[in-house]
């Protein structure tokens, strides 16, 4: 299944495309550390880019995960944000973030501490439900990150101005927000209105669209052509190299840095199923596409001495490389060349940050038929993956907003006990 061997006279090996994406004598994969189980975890060949950089394979961390969830559309809002689709609490990383920051923030930080960048396919938004990844659950509407398409004909820097009010912007706002109160105080109920609360949330945010002007501006959101292993983006618009270089300006911008950018990438071509969905042709959509992303974020970070303000410190931010699941450890039935869903035992990544040399490694097992260990510290959830990460940020993770001990895949009785068991088995700080 790792197509090593042709299946049919006119496919191409694992090999063959490595060669394609200038593997340039490279080994296909090489020894990274030895999982919870004492099996050797092999680096494969798509991420040579990072197997190129060993600063970063120093500060990288990986952790085996599972769940049950095989469709996109409930897997990927349970990967985003640690809920099933439909649980009041669904609130993703970003809003969590958005809360915890806005109240420590001085008056001077107008600008969002969360976005969402995703793809213009409409395809991917369908099938993927990735509008999830604004979700708010029990929060307010206030702290719903902004979310921008990456369309190549984006107005949105055009429309920050606000031209057509002739420079009476803020008498607008003023007078929009006049009536507008008014128009809640007419309402006489003891509850809470979230329509209403949406209203006011996004006739806020326009008031802020004059500080977005010097942080989404046409230079960061023109597309961008793009070119790996002998394919070149679709229309010469590379999503991925916009959507990167957008999230880490957003990150490092000095006057309205943000905390926390979910980069929701669709790939340099996306597969015929969408995105990374390689059901039809899974070792040239993965190489092209892997390869690419792998690239471009090695690019992204600093090298050893290198201090460049405009690229990513491994010492101040975490990079995050998540899925909603991987793919089987075998052919897709009725398939040539693509393999299927598979959220039975599959790997997240964190690079930097709370990552040192001594967290760097393989947290859990997953077995030989490709399923994840199920006993506890093996294997992880997307809801302690969540949690884990808010308690790196500073941000208590289990509230009535955030999850609840029982979120958890493994028994425990206490909130103290769920933090203390993130914290010493899958962050690797031992208390």
């Amino acid at each position: 299944w790792t197509f090593q061997e042709k299946r049919q006279p006119h496919h191409a090996t694992v090999q063959e495309y490595f060669d394609l994406c200038n593997g340039d004598g490279r080994s296909l994969y090489e020894p990274f550390a030895v999982d919870a189980a004492g099996q050797t975890v092999n680096l494969g060949p798509w991420i040579y880019p990072l197997r190129d950089r060993p600063d970063i394979l120093k500060r990288m961390r990986i952790m085996v995960m599972r769940h049950v969830f095989e469709p996109h559309g409930v897997a990927s809002p349970f990967a985003l944000c640690g809920h099933p689709r439909g649980t009041p609490r669904m609130a993703c990383t970003g809003a969590h973030v958005e809360r915890f920051f806005q109240p420590r923030s001085d008056n001077s930080h107008r600008t969002p501490h969360s976005y969402v960048l995703y793809s213009m396919d409409s395809e991917i938004a369908a099938q993927f439900d990735i509008h999830s990844a604004a979700s708010t659950g029990l929060h307010p509407a206030s702290v719903r990150p902004l979310s921008l398409r990456l369309n190549p004909d984006n107005p949105l820097p055009g429309q920050l101005a606000r031209e057509h009010l002739g420079g009476l912007h803020e008498a607008t706002d003023d007078a929009v927000a006049f009536y507008l109160q008014r128009f809640k105080n007419a309402y006489k109920f003891g509850g809470r209105s979230r329509a209403l609360e949406e209203l006011f949330q996004a006739r806020q945010a326009m008031s802020y669209s004059g500080d977005l002007i010097n942080v989404l501006t046409p230079e960061l959101l023109a597309p961008v052509p793009g070119q790996e292993c002998g394919f070149d983006a679709p229309n010469g618009v590379d999503t991925t190299a916009t959507g990167l270089r957008l999230a880490v300006n957003l990150l490092i911008c000095q006057n309205a840095r943000a905390k926390h950018v979910n980069f929701i990438d669709s790939g340099l071509i996306n597969a015929l199923g969408a995105g990374y969905d390689t059901h039809d042709y899974h070792v040239k959509e993965s190489s092209r596409n892997i390869v690419h992303t792998a690239r471009l974020l090695a690019d992204q970070i600093n090298k050893p001495g290198e201090d460049d303000p405009n690229k990513l410190d491994l010492d101040r931010h975490t990079v995050l490389l998540t899925t909603e699941f991987g793919r089987t450890p075998y052919v897709e039935i009725g398939k040539e060349e693509g393999l299927d869903h598979w959220p039975f035992g599959y790997v997240v990544v964190a690079i930097g940050g709370f990552v040192d040399e001594e967290r760097a490694g393989v947290v859990g097992t997953i077995n030989s038929q490709g399923y994840a260990d199920p006993n506890p510290s093996m294997s992880f959830s997307p809801s302690e993956f969540r949690a884990g990460m808010f308690l790196v940020m500073g941000i208590w993770p289990f509230d009535n907003e955030a999850f609840a001990v029982g979120d958890s895949l493994h028994p425990l009785q206490t909130r103290a006990q769920a933090a203390a068991y993130l914290h010493q088995e899958f962050l690797g700080y031992k208390l």
